[in-house]
C-alpha cells in the first residue's frame, strides 16, 4: 500500500549553498557587469523562483507545511508598519546626516541612466519597490531562512547567516559607489536589515509583516536616490 505522507526528503548541502549564493551570482552578472542585463535581470530572479518551487515539490512537503515555512499568516500589519517606519526612519535620517554629503550623486545618475531608471523615475521606482520587496522576502525569509533552519539549530547563528547572505547580495548592486570605505556602511545596513527580517520570521512574526517594513524601506532608500538626481542638476 502506498504510504499518503511519504517521508520529507532534505535539500542537498551544496544544493542549498548553490541556492544561497545565487543572489549574490544575479547582482553581479545584470547589476554590476550589466551582462545582458535585460536578459540576465529577469532571467535569474525566475530561475530562482523555479528552483525554490522545484525544491519544495522534490522534498514532498505537503502544501500546508510550504506556507507555514514560508510564514503565510494572518496579521494586522502593525509589526510591519513599525519595524518598517523604524527602519525608514534610519534610512532617511543616516543619508542626511552622513552620507548625503559624501555620496557622489553623479555615479548613482550614470548608473540609473545605464539602465534606462531616470525617465519617470518615481514610476518605476514604486514599481521595483513593490516588485522587489516581495521577491526578496519570498526568496530569502520565505524560502532560504527555512532551508538553512534545518541544518542550524541555534538562533543567533541563523540570524546572523541570513543577514551576512543578505548583505553579500547587495555588496555588487553598490559598487557603484565607488568609495571602498562607503560601500562597506552601505552593505552593514542591508546584513542588519536581512537579519532582522530573519529575527522577525524566526519569532514567529508573518512574511506579510516583513513584506510591509522591506516595502517602506525600499521607498525610503527611492526617496535618497530620487534627492541625489535631484542634486546632481
Amino acid at each position: 500500500m502506498t504510504d499518503p505522507h511519504p517521508p520529507i526528503r532534505r535539500t542537498p548541502l551544496l544544493l542549498v549553498a548553490m541556492l544561497c549564493l545565487l543572489p549574490a551570482f544575479q547582482t553581479l552578472v545584470a547589476v554590476h557587469l550589466e551582462w545582458l542585463k535585460a536578459i540576465t535581470y529577469p532571467g535569474l530572479k525566475v530561475a530562482m523562483i523555479a528552483a525554490s518551487l522545484i525544491v519544495w515539490r522534490w522534498s514532498r512537503r505537503p502544501v500546508g507545511e510550504v506556507l507555514q515555512r514560508i510564514g503565510w499568516r494572518r496579521t494586522n500589519g502593525l509589526v510591519g508598519l513599525a519595524v518598517g517606519a523604524a527602519m525608514a526612519g534610519i534610512i532617511l535620517g543616516s543619508y542626511y546626516a552622513i552620507f548625503r554629503s559624501i555620496i557622489r550623486p553623479d555615479l548613482l545618475v550614470d548608473k540609473l541612466r545605464e539602465f534606462g531608471l531616470l525617465d519617470t523615475y518615481w514610476a518605476k521606482a514604486v514599481v521595483f519597490s513593490f516588485w522587489n520587496a516581495l521577491f526578496e522576502e519570498y526568496y530569502w525569509r520565505g524560502f532560504l531562512l527555512g532551508e538553512l533552519r534545518d541544518r542550524l539549530a541555534g538562533r543567533t547563528a541563523l540570524v546572523v547567516l541570513m543577514g551576512g547572505l543578505f548583505g553579500l547580495h547587495h555588496i555588487f548592486a553598490l559598487l557603484w559607489l565607488g568609495d571602498g570605505l562607503l560601500i562597506a556602511m552601505a552593505v552593514g545596513v542591508t546584513m542588519i536589515a536581512g537579519a532582522a527580517w530573519a529575527l522577525l520570521r524566526i519569532r514567529g512574526g508573518s512574511i506579510i509583516d516583513c513584506y510591509i517594513s522591506h516595502l517602506m524601506a525600499d521607498l525610503a532608500i527611492m526617496w535618497v536616490g530620487y534627492d541625489l538626481v535631484l542634486k546632481a542638476g
